[in-house]
């Protein structure tokens, strides 16, 4: 599991809840562009990535992968998210997968011929790519994304929750009064 904590009072830090996996959870990443979003990747008897509104521990949505989470990365220019995978399919290794935010549409795909696992990934310090250490001893480079784009500081729009009541709750904007439940 995943646990979040109110450490508001240091002193007395309290749990606010307990996000569940089917098997360790291998990697996190908050979203830099939406506060209540994270994500999180389970290891290899779980393989998805589960989406959570973090000021209420719902989760949004998750999506079943073919191999361990072993990173994940935000986009801060798109509405994207990279995960990186460790074991899994030996058939169609899989080593990187660019999914779009919040339909969850692989855009870009990184297979391998030889059983190559990803250990570990960081971004770049102009968020533009990303690089990947591997359980052959290289490390690897993949430009994913280009500093033309403005970096999204905060994206609250209909549909980014996937939820009426947590878009209200998160203050976006739409006609969600006539749609609550009283």
């Amino acid at each position: 599991t995943c646990t979040l904590w109110d450490i508001s009072s240091i002193q007395q830090p309290k749990l606010k809840f307990v996000l569940p996996h089917k098997a360790a959870v291998k990697a996190l990443a908050f979203c830099p562009w939406s506060k209540s979003l994270l994500a999180t990747g389970g290891g290899s008897k779980d393989r998805t990535i589960k989406f959570w509104h973090t000021s209420t521990g719902t989760l949004l949505n998750e999506i079943q992968t073919s191999g361990q989470v072993t990173s994940l990365i935000w986009s801060t220019r798109y509405k994207q998210i990279v995960a990186t995978f460790g074991f899994g399919d030996i058939d169609d290794p899989i080593l990187i997968t660019l999914y779009s935010y919040p339909q969850l549409t692989p855009l870009t795909q990184v297979r391998t011929s030889s059983p190559l696992r990803v250990l570990s990934a960081v971004s770049s310090p102009a968020m533009t790519s990303i690089c990947v250490a591997t359980n052959d001893e290289t490390i690897r480079f993949y430009e994913l994304w280009n500093d033309r784009e403005d970096v999204i500081n905060e994206a609250q729009e209909s549909g980014l929750y996937g939820s009426e009541i947590i878009e209200y709750v998160e203050g976006i904007e739409g006609d969600h009064r006539e749609k609550l439940i009283r």
